[in-house]
């Protein structure tokens, strides 16, 4: 110690002040000293002048040496005390040490050795402590010490500037002051639990280690701080202060609990496909640690946004949620909000919401205390390079706001969120196709069971009733009844497997219609003729009502028919016997109105949106009472939005009849004065009258492998005059057809080995001396539009459809070879 010593001696014994400067004169220690005969007086001393070393007298008149101790300490004197006494015991001097005293001498101990031992010690613990706390004002981290009862008795600048707190006076004696301190700096929540711990340290003498949040006064965020404190004891292991830090560790702490809690989002939102589970789960995550409530929607490309999942931390409020959006959906114009996030894509966050935004996203259910947010966070969610929803999550504590923290969180969660929605809506669409399919299989094996029916039903009669004929015992009467019901079941066949190639053009798009104005009246007579032997036979009566009109409508004359006739069909299987069905034509601007009404059994109303879907019935059971496969209806609705129209039904339920409305637009160019004469149903023109020897000299080749077919057109074709020659396979036919040069040819399609495709492109190839152009008709039961052009495209003049009426095939071949000219108009669709 090169510079002078400033001591005080307080002591009311003058020999023992003598003997202290005499002792001190002997150490060589370069010192000033002051004396004080009492405590009133150092006091008055210090307040004069600061001293590096206070020499105290235990026992000084009318004071004790510990209330001395605490009058010194309380001036912030920070000097160091040395106490001198005549008396007392080790627990006194372990008190001293506790109330601050640096050292302890008895008196009669007192050397020159022993003062300059102690004295050099209290100064160099005094210069540690300054250079300490020198060292704490410049370091940028919170420093802090505390007394040896663990009372704070200093905290850095640092400290100060950061909690934004004014310093204390006299600190270290105040220990309400300290508390109070602590009390506003610390969180509400970690006071208890530090305070706690410190007290268990501060009587064990451990080292005292705890976490708590520290507001910061600058953005008033309370940050979570590693507060610890270490004792420093003298060379007896005596605690002679504390000495403490506050490290932030807010950033780790919260990273390290974000990725906690972001790993248990991944195993909680995997864990299920099923999309209620998730959305629960989502919830059970965002509440309450992200929100006081939260929200998921989802949006289906330009479709309206659902509100898929609604939380609150208080499950009352959340039907309060449900009706906000139910009254107030999102829109489309806002500038805020889930439909401004779902339409840019961008999220958003508003960390104190304004009455004006409210109102113009959640309307006025959105300022509703209840579920009124103060701030929000809405991002999107994303699937395919698409957004398929969004994410919000609400605070409404006003102690709540939302920051750019936050925001990174909820990002974060809707990233692991929209992947296990996004394979939840993946998982329900797979359960739906799924589903889909169980039911499109249980439909084909009962549409299966229903074809399997409804086509063995008529072969029995054909069937029992050949081989009846066959056996030569039935009279003339019955023989007559016989042909008759096999005729009629032929027919039901043929109009089942119409209907069914109809519904295959319809599935693959394929149905085409020859457009030509036509009358409504005379479409509607047809159909109305080709029921009438049905409705007879039934006793139901048939009734129309077919005022004339002005105007035409364009379509295809056949399928018009086709529509009406199974309007009628329809309504006369339903009628009882006895029962009344009527067609009514009527004209209304711009269009034309089909009505057909029975007074049958009438339409379920639950039944009535889906009477036009394919293979559907009200009763399609094995025990129903009325047959057919469900397709009529079908093909109807089908073909009238070919046409421009519409089709309703309508029923006042069961036991009360139904009414089917068909509207169709009139054709304004055929409307015109002038306009191209009106064409028949091709189904009301009579048959040409032909003569029993039109084909009289024409040479046939007739080619089909099955023996039946190939005898009844022979039979058919000879019965009118032609020549017929038979093969029953392609390369037969080109054996006879250069043997004989037929005029015209007759082929099947479907034959073993060689098709009629392949045979009637060899004859085509063959050169014109020889029969290459000879004129040819596919007759096959190949009936599909494709099949047509592949037969026309092949080589082919004409494709029929089997089956075919007898008539009708001598008007093809009469038409084809020109014998009958009346008969082109017949025929003309089917050729090239």
């Amino acid at each position: 110690m090169t510079e002078h010593l400033r001591l005080l001696i307080v002591d009311d014994d003058e020999v023992d002040r003598l003997l202290v400067q005499r002792l001190l004169a002997t150490t060589g220690l370069p010192v000033d000293v002051v004396e004080a005969t009492s405590g009133s007086e150092a006091l008055e001393h210090l307040k004069a002048r600061a001293f590096d070393v206070i020499l105290l007298d235990f026992f000084l008149p009318g004071e004790d040496g510990f209330g001395v101790l605490r009058e010194l300490g309380s001036q912030g004197s920070r000097a160091p005390i040395v106490v001198l006494t005549g008396q007392g015991s080790e627990q006194t001097a372990v008190e001293l040490m506790k109330a601050g005293a640096s050292d302890y001498i008895a008196k009669g101990r007192l050397s020159a050795e022993r003062l300059e031992q102690s004295l050099r010690q209290a100064m160099r613990l005094h210069l540690a402590e300054q250079r300490h706390r020198a060292l704490a004002e410049a370091l940028p981290q919170i420093v802090w010490t505390a007394g040896p009862d663990g009372r704070p008795d200093y905290f850095n600048r640092r400290w100060y500037d950061y909690t934004g707190l004014p310093p204390v006076p006299s600190l270290e004696k105040n220990a309400s002051a300290a508390t109070l301190l602590l009390r506003e700096a610390i969180h509400a929540d970690d006071v208890v639990g530090c305070l706690g711990k410190w007290n268990e340290s501060r009587q064990t003498g451990t080292p005292f280690e705890c976490e708590g949040r520290i507001r910061r006064h600058a953005d008033g965020a309370w940050r979570w701080h590693l507060i610890q404190a270490l004792p420093l004891r003298n060379a007896h292991g005596r605690i002679l202060q504390w000495l403490g830090t506050c490290t932030d560790i807010d950033d780790q702490k919260r990273a390290a609990e974000t990725l906690s809690f972001l790993a248990e989002a991944s195993t909680m939102l995997t864990a299920s496909l099923e999309m209620s589970v998730t959305l629960e789960r989502l919830s059970a995550l965002m509440l309450p640690r992200l929100g006081d409530w939260c929200a998921v929607y989802l949006q289906d490309g330009d479709g309206p946004v659902l509100q898929a999942m609604a939380a609150h931390v208080d499950p009352t409020r959340v039907p309060l949620l449900r009706e906000q959006h139910r009254a107030f959906p999102p829109s489309a114009t806002v500038s805020h909000g889930v439909a401004r996030v779902l339409r840019t894509g961008v999220p958003e966050l508003v960390p104190e919401l304004t009455e004006d935004v409210l109102l113009e996203v959640l309307g006025p259910q959105g300022n509703d205390e209840r579920i009124r947010p103060g701030s929000w966070i809405i991002v999107p969610l994303w699937a395919q390079r698409r957004v398929f929803g969004a994410l919000m999550v609400c605070a409404s504590r006003s102690d709540r706001r939302y920051g750019a923290r936050d925001l990174e969180l909820v990002q974060e969660l809707a990233r692991r969120a929209e992947i296990a929605i996004d394979n939840a809506r993946l998982f329900e669409m797979a359960k739906a196709e799924h589903l889909g399919a169980e039911q499109a299989n249980r439909a084909k094996d009962e549409f299966l069971a229903a074809v399997s029916h409804e086509l063995r039903t008529p072969l029995m009669a054909m069937l029992g009733w050949t081989r009846m004929l066959r056996t030569g015992q039935l009279s003339p009467q019955k023989a007559a009844r016989a042909l008759e019901a096999v005729e009629r079941n032929t027919q039901v066949q043929t109009q089942l497997i119409e209907d069914l190639l109809d519904v295959s053009r319809i599935i693959t798009g394929k149905m085409r219609l020859e457009i030509r104005p036509v009358n409504p009246a005379a479409f509607i007579e047809a159909a109305l003729d080709s029921v009438r032997h049905a409705a007879d036979a039934k006793g139901v009566t048939l009734c129309a009502e077919l005022p004339p009109g002005s105007g035409s409508i364009h379509g295809d004359a056949d399928r018009l028919q086709q529509m009406v006739w199974n309007l009628l069909s329809n309504a006369i299987k339903f009628t009882p016997r006895g029962g009344q069905v009527t067609v009514r034509l009527l004209w209304v601007e711009g269009h034309i109105l089909i009505e057909v009404q029975d007074s049958g059994q009438g339409i379920p109303r639950a039944y009535l949106g889906q009477i036009f879907e394919r293979f559907w019935q009200v009763d399609g059971s094995s025990t129903r009472k009325h047959g057919g496969l469900g397709l009529g209806l079908a093909i109807v609705r089908h073909l009238t939005e070919l046409h421009g129209g519409t089709i309703e039904a309508t029923s006042e339920g069961e036991g009360h009849g139904a009414l089917f409305r068909l509207t169709l637009p009139l054709s304004a160019a055929a409307s015109l004065r002038g306009g191209p004469p009106l064409l028949q149903s091709q189904a009301r023109q009579e048959s040409p009258s032909l003569a029993q020897s039109v084909l009289e000299g024409l040479q046939v080749l007739v080619v089909d492998d099955e023996p039946d077919a190939l005898e009844l057109l022979a039979v058919v074709l000879e019965s009118r005059g032609a020549q017929v020659v038979t093969a029953s396979n392609a390369r037969e036919a080109l054996e006879k057809q250069q043997l004989h040069r037929p005029h015209v040819i007759i082929s099947d399609i479907g034959m073993p080995g060689e098709d009629g495709y392949s045979f009637i492109r060899r004859l085509r190839a063959l050169p014109l001396e020889q029969g290459g152009q000879t004129p040819a008709i596919a007759l096959t039961a190949f009936a599909r539009m494709e099949d047509r052009t592949r037969a026309l495209l092949a080589g082919f003049q004409m494709h029929v459809p089997k089956p075919i009426e007898p008539a009708e095939l001598i008007i093809v071949l009469a038409s084809l070879t020109g014998r009958h000219p009346l008969a082109d108009e017949r025929v003309r669709g089917r050729s090239a």
